[in-house]
């Protein structure tokens, strides 16, 4: 692959990348990723993503509130009263992409984001939106995307157990058009399952969290995107520096 042809999802300009976090509910991987920038902003860090605005669907949630107390931007509206209003369907494109055109309109009002972080936003995309900032979405699902087995509507580490693995890694992905998943940026590290069974899903998923997700999520931001690190090809494959990564992904090394 010709080098001129790697598109690079943030080419870093000396000055903090601009972030849009879209979230539903607790907002704990916003939390981690706003920790890190601050941290990074006291050690006098220039490139770095800088939580410009968040964006959420269920008005006064939680991630909503805490944004409040940072001083950070925030713009709602109601998916669930716009649909009701409406009286339309939620899973009808049209209608989904006029939904999305109001959120792109509150979110640019307040900034023109770099770059656009789902924290858990309970929203399917539609194409408007991601068309709208092509491999500039990124997300977080807490398993391996690579595997087969993967269904929706059950817990990832209660897949992971059914399909007989005894760790599980969570990935960081670019949000696609025409799939669940795109492509992989960054994984974590393995995190053992050992000794759990499915009854103890909850202290599972906040392993997970606590061992994946709050770690390679403010990397995949900071330490790789906004330091223009990751590019996307043509055909969807992603680099590292120039260098065509594996399905996978980066294989984060803590």
């Amino acid at each position: 692959m010709n080098k001129s042809e790697i598109e690079l999802i943030y080419n870093p300009t000396n000055k903090p990348m601009s972030v849009a976090v879209l979230l539903s509910g607790s907002g704990t991987n916003f939390i981690a990723i706003y920790e890190e920038q601050k941290r990074l902003e006291r050690l006098g860090e220039k490139d770095y993503g800088r939580v410009d605005v968040v964006f959420t669907n269920v008005p006064n949630c939680k991630g909503a509130r805490i944004a409040e107390e940072y001083d950070i931007p925030v713009v709602n509206l109601s998916s669930k009263k716009f649909f009701e209003l409406t009286s339309s369907d939620p899973n009808d494109e049209i209608m989904r992409s006029y939904y999305d055109a109001a959120v792109i309109s509150q979110i640019e009002a307040v900034c023109s984001p770099d770059l656009i972080v789902l924290a858990g936003y309970r929203r399917r995309l539609g194409s408007l939106f991601l068309n709208r900032y092509k491999n500039k979405v990124i997300n977080l699902y807490p398993g391996d995307i690579t595997k087969d087995y993967l269904i929706t509507g059950v817990d990832a580490s209660v897949q992971a157990l059914r399909a007989g693995e005894d760790s599980i890694k969570c990935t960081v992905f670019l949000q696609s058009v025409d799939e669940r998943f795109g492509s992989s940026l960054i994984q974590s590290t393995s995190i053992s399952l050992k000794g759990c069974s499915e009854k103890d899903k909850d202290p599972m998923n906040e392993k997970i969290r606590e061992e994946g997700e709050w770690k390679i999520f403010p990397y995949a931001v900071h330490n790789l995107i906004a330091k223009g690190c990751l590019g996307v090809d043509s055909e969807n494959n992603v680099y590292m520096d120039g260098v065509k990564l594996e399905q996978a992904g980066l294989q984060y090394a803590g």
